[in-house]
């Protein structure tokens, strides 16, 4: 009966031993908190947003110390220590710097430049949807991949619902980021802050929400992607629309921070209002 006891008393201690949630801010320079920072263990379903103080909780159980934390927020460098370093910091206060941005001037002649909408628009067909009560819908990030050679600037970006039921208020928050090895990369945004749109029911019209970005000046020559994720305080379902069977189309979707990945064959209605060269 001891060596039952003692052996039950070994396991607690070693569950408790290796169960470790760390709690910290995130600040500014200047020592103000930084709400809705995104932090996570790089490729890992695991992460989390800081409240409206910059405060954050994240279970490392069991994360190898050489995986990588990390926190994003458009506005600011991004961060990176690796877990092993910051649990032997013990200090879990990290501190952003606020990114340097040179901002190119353009010259726009209306003759050169044009209109176009670049992505899928379609709002007949449901691509996939968000439901609250489960958690792990609520922090997965879709995108579409837009292929360009010519200067553009980004005006609005569109998402199109099929279906939508929701308490108060829905928020969605958009990225525009570069690409790197085929995906986007969020340590390379081409926005200088977080771009959110909140809604209630009645304003989604025909099944579209619009968010103007021109006064962002997002320029670009390049492949660019189109990110979108509903914020982490959802309460209802959605469906977006979408092309199925769209041979020649891809989405790319993730969960927090976990990689990056790409299903052939079908596209989400996300499309942007664009500025071109002819």
């Amino acid at each position: 009966m001891k060596k039952i006891r003692f052996a039950l008393l070994f396991i607690l201690i070693t569950i408790s031993f290796q169960a470790q949630k760390i709690s910290g801010k995130i600040l500014d320079e200047n020592n103000n908190p930084i709400s809705e920072a995104r932090i996570g263990i790089e490729n890992k379903t695991i992460g989390g947003v800081t409240d409206s103080n910059g405060n954050y909780t994240i279970n490392v159980t069991n994360i190898d110390k050489t995986e990588t934390f990390k926190v994003i927020v458009n506005e600011y460098e991004p961060f990176k220590i690796s877990v092993g370093d910051l649990l032997q910091s013990q200090n879990y206060t990290i501190k952003l710097k606020k990114k340097m941005i040179t901002l190119e001037t353009v010259i726009i002649n209306p003759k050169k430049y044009i209109n176009k909408n670049f992505g899928t628009a379609n709002t007949k067909q449901a691509y996939c949807g968000v439901d609250s009560n489960d958690p792990y819908d609520v922090f997965i990030e879709h995108a579409i991949k837009i292929k360009n050679k010519k200067k553009l600037k980004i005006k609005n970006i569109n998402i199109n619902l099929t279906d939508f039921k929701f308490e108060k208020t829905a928020t969605f928050i958009f990225d525009i980021q570069s690409e790197k090895n085929g995906f986007p990369d969020d340590t390379q945004s081409l926005v200088t802050e977080t771009l959110k749109l909140t809604v209630t029911e009645n304003d989604i019209k025909n099944k579209r929400l619009s968010i103007d970005v021109s006064d962002q000046n997002i320029w670009t020559n390049k492949d660019f992607f189109v990110l979108v994720r509903i914020a982490d305080d959802f309460k209802g379902k959605l469906s977006f629309a979408g092309n199925i069977f769209a041979f020649s189309k891809d989405t790319y979707y993730r969960n927090y921070f976990g990689e990056w990945k790409k299903y052939s064959g079908a596209e989400p209605s996300i499309n942007v209002d664009v500025m071109i060269e002819k």
